[in-house]
């Protein structure tokens, strides 16, 4: 029998009391990863919305079927807002990652738990501080992370990640007029960061 795996300790028991399952949602992953047999279940207990970091509403659970049943992976406890969820790749390895909504601001701008998927150990991982980057979007070119952050005034950064934790470059791109209202170029500021991304020590 396969031993389930947590992340960072977190298990069902211990991050949400006891209580009634308020809705649940499986998802057979067949057609994604193909001769895998794997499931994902959302178990959500409430459908409160917390913003706060340690709060939990939902058990995610990852399961493959081996000799006819489903035995579990790993499980994570989570705050997800919706229960939506997506496949995409966010490391370069061209295996369609797992991200799972985690809340949404008061200018809809999203974030996601991502748990990036080996295929051949059957394992998933983590990444820790995924969940702080807004609309996260994949530069598969340059292995690079951006964000397109809706705000007062818009803004832009840019993140990658290295093995279970996400790295934050540290610089931010803004839209719209600048403090002496001028109108700022964007595309040009967003090409010239991006250089200097490429050319940071940190880069890989």
């Amino acid at each position: 029998m396969i031993s389930p795996k947590t992340a960072s300790g977190a298990t069902a028991k211990q991050d949400i009391p006891e209580q009634d399952t308020i809705s649940e949602k499986e998802i057979i992953c067949d057609s994604v990863y193909q001769n895998k047999n794997y499931k994902i279940v959302l178990r959500h207990f409430s459908w409160e919305k917390s913003y706060e970091e340690n709060d939990k509403n939902t058990v995610f659970i990852f399961s493959k079927k081996i000799h006819g049943k489903y035995q579990e992976l790993f499980r994570d406890s989570i705050e997800s807002h919706t229960g939506d969820y997506e496949f995409r790749d966010f490391n370069g390895d061209n295996i369609k990652d797992i991200l799972i909504q985690n809340i949404s601001d008061v200018r809809s701008n999203w974030t996601y738990y991502l748990y990036l998927v080996d295929l051949k150990n059957d394992r998933l991982t983590k990444v820790k501080n995924f969940n702080q980057i807004k609309n996260p979007n994949y530069l598969s070119k340059y292995n690079l992370i951006d964000s397109q952050v809706i705000s007062g005034r818009n803004w832009t950064s840019f993140y990658q990640i290295k093995k279970d934790t996400v790295f934050d470059f540290g610089y931010v791109i803004y839209d719209g007029e600048d403090e002496n209202g001028k109108t700022v170029d964007f595309n040009k500021e967003y090409d010239k960061t991006l250089l200097k991304v490429l050319k940071n020590k940190n880069y890989k």
